[in-house]
């Protein structure tokens, strides 16, 4: 793998990537929306000496005409409109992300890429679930369709065209880097603050990946990733999410009470084979290197900088 293009290169997961790949020797074309270097999000553009190109979702297609050369490995596709709270509720949005994936696809082939990866979500694993089809009133209710439908078609699509397309699964991703206000990070930032948090009995089965560990993943992915395997972005150290809270809260305020069974749990409770990485180690020898425990102290210590739009190297 020498040339790739990242599409969401200025996004969490995908600059990890990016900055993973670089360190690599591996010459990477980043994508970003428009006004990217006016956002929240330019600080992970700093210090990247490659080439950046913008181009709007809703113009994939024009993404060959803007990029030079057509001998490309890899197309990764990070980009997702509609994350915020309010845009998850648009199921407009969420149906449209379906086409401009396709789009993406299309763009991947005409660059002559060999292999496709896109970033699927585990909330769209409820959907081959009796229970999980009912989740009609929850805020990923048009996301997760929206992703499983995008896998689907998605496949098909890179079949007519001649592309491999790979579909990773990622659980929860978390580290240095993260400042939307995920499980995470928010529970940090409120332990911080010494907030009370109300959770619900936590007995329900959580993974977690440090973003380091998850751009490694991607990587090898990238490299040596087969086509018809599933792959889960996850440590393969799965267990109930109170141990996790637990830990959390030990590293960063263990005077706090954490509010477990203060809310009703109504998802969907994955099993540990359904979080599950053994495809991912055997095809490609991923191993994480980074502990929760290691993980949450690196995140800690980022978060409690006073500017934490720094990210290292």
């Amino acid at each position: 793998m020498r040339n790739v293009i990242i599409s969401g290169a200025a996004g969490f997961i995908g600059n990890a990537v990016v900055r993973q790949l670089i360190s690599q020797g591996v010459s990477v074309v980043a994508v970003v929306k428009p006004e990217t270097t006016m956002s929240e999000d330019a600080f992970r553009l700093n210090g990247l000496n490659i080439p950046v190109i913008e181009c709007d979702l809703k113009e994939m297609e024009k993404l060959p005409r803007l990029i030079d050369g057509r001998n490309y490995d890899v197309f990764y596709q990070f980009a997702w409109d509609g994350l915020s709270k309010e845009a998850l509720l648009n199921y407009k949005t969420q149906i449209d992300n379906i086409t401009w994936t396709m789009k993406s696809i299309e763009a991947a082939a005409a660059l002559n890429c060999k292999k496709y990866i896109g970033a699927g979500s585990y909330t769209q694993m409820e959907l081959l679930y009796q229970k999980g089809r009912f989740f009609t009133e929850d805020r990923h209710k048009y996301y997760r369709v929206a992703q499983l439908a995008s896998e689907t078609m998605g496949r098909a699509v890179a079949k007519e065209l001649g592309i491999q397309f790979l579909w990773p699964i990622i659980i929860n991703v978390y580290g240095e880097g993260e400042i939307a206000p995920r499980l995470v990070n928010n529970m940090i930032k409120n332990l911080l603050e010494r907030r009370h948090q109300a959770f619900s009995h936590g007995n329900q089965m959580y993974d977690f990946l440090h973003i380091k560990d998850a751009a490694k993943a991607f990587c090898l992915i990238g490299e040596k990733g087969i086509e018809k395997s599933q792959y889960i972005i996850g440590s393969g150290k799965a267990k109930p999410l109170k141990d996790y809270l637990e830990i959390i809260r030990n590293i960063v305020a263990p005077e706090m009470q954490l509010g477990l069974g203060e809310l009703e749990f109504h998802g969907l409770e994955m099993t540990r084979e359904m979080l599950d990485i053994s495809s991912l180690v055997n095809d490609t020898g991923f191993t994480p290197a980074v502990t929760f425990e290691a993980g949450i102290k690196r995140t800690f210590e980022w978060i409690k900088k006073e500017d934490n739009r720094i990210l290292d190297e």
